[in-house]
């Protein structure tokens, strides 16, 4: 069974994209200590895609989606951004329609 492990942290909602970074940061560190192996679209590609630029979101969002497809666990960054994000409830969303369960 695969041991990567999603990272979902908000991104788009956050002005200070360096928090955001940091919420990232803090959730792949979480996971990586209970031996899993995160796997986070905010610090693989969240600052390399314009998130104004709708067309560049959409991809950024598609191959978010696909690195999804390829974990075996979901783990939501803890921050009350994170309650707030339609992007992450959209993840979870997924991830329970693909059977891959939240790790807590």
């Amino acid at each position: 069974m695969s041991k990567l492990v999603y990272i979902a942290s908000p991104f788009s909602k956050i002005q200070d994209k360096e928090f955001a970074v940091l919420l990232a940061e803090k959730a792949c560190d979480e996971v990586a200590k209970m031996g899993f192996y995160p796997v986070s679209p905010v610090l693989l590609w969240g600052g390399r895609i314009s998130e104004k630029n709708g067309e560049e979101r959409e991809k950024n969002l598609e191959a978010s989606r696909e690195l999804l497809k390829a974990c075996a666990y979901i783990y939501v960054a803890k921050s009350k951004h994170s309650c707030e994000s339609a992007g992450i409830q959209a993840e979870l969303n997924l991830a329970a329609a693909l059977g891959i369960k939240e790790l807590k």
